[in-house]
């Protein structure tokens, strides 16, 4: 897979969030609850993944 198939998704807003000493480079759909449990696309490893938004310490949107 590739971050193209997390766009054709719908899953078109990109973010870097860190917690629980880790960074990921996500996509999730732009109108996700990244407070509660929420799925996105891992573009590091190019895989969906499931994260609890109360584990994150810090988001920042990424500027094409």
């Amino acid at each position: 897979m590739s971050d193209n198939t997390a766009v054709l998704a719908g899953y078109t807003r990109e973010l870097i969030v860190q917690g629980c000493y880790q960074d990921l480079h996500i996509f999730v759909k732009p109108n996700a609850d990244l407070d509660g449990t929420f799925k996105a696309y891992d573009a590091d490893e190019c895989d969906w993944i499931t994260i609890n938004g109360w584990m994150i310490s810090d988001i920042e949107e990424v500027q094409s």
